[in-house]
């Protein structure tokens, strides 16, 4: 039985993809797990900036999105002047634009679920209706790790 859906921040696919991490397996484990992947527009176009060095990883988890594997989520303009708001609310936090676009993503799925490593700031944010978010996986370390995605397909 697959576990309720999930959005994903840029930390958390980057363990997801890395094996040397040391929170491969609990990320893989918590996204894989979830019945739905959401990839938030801005958080893959800073994926593909930390992949810049490795356009395989980075083509196969396109396909991935391409084949059904993951949900993409582009931000729409009303989420877009949300996370303004987020992050000018949270200001002391500095979430900057896609973090603050992942609030606006789960307000607007009213979904809690978020595989993050930025568990700091992920920890304090509330949605517009008070809910915290439900961090799936707690990191073992707070910074997100730069190793050699592995290579699948």
């Amino acid at each position: 039985m697959s576990a309720p859906a999930i959005i994903c921040d840029t930390g958390a696919l980057l363990d997801f993809l890395v094996e040397s991490s040391p929170d491969h397996l609990a990320f893989r484990a918590a996204i894989k797990e979830a019945r739905a992947r959401y990839v938030p527009g801005l958080v893959l176009a800073e994926l593909d900036y930390f992949l810049r060095d490795h356009r395989a990883a980075m083509r196969a988890f396109v396909a991935d999105i391409e084949r059904g594997a993951f949900i993409y989520a582009p931000p729409t303009p009303a989420q877009l002047i949300r996370a303004m708001a987020v992050d000018a609310h949270y200001a002391a936090l500095r979430l900057g634009l896609v973090d603050a676009s992942i609030v606006a993503l789960a307000e607007e799925l009213d979904l809690l679920r978020l595989a993050t490593r930025d568990v700091r700031d992920f920890g304090a944010v509330r949605l517009a209706d008070g809910r915290a978010f439900d961090l799936v996986v707690r990191p073992g370390m707070a910074v997100t790790p730069r190793h050699k995605p592995r290579r699948r397909h």
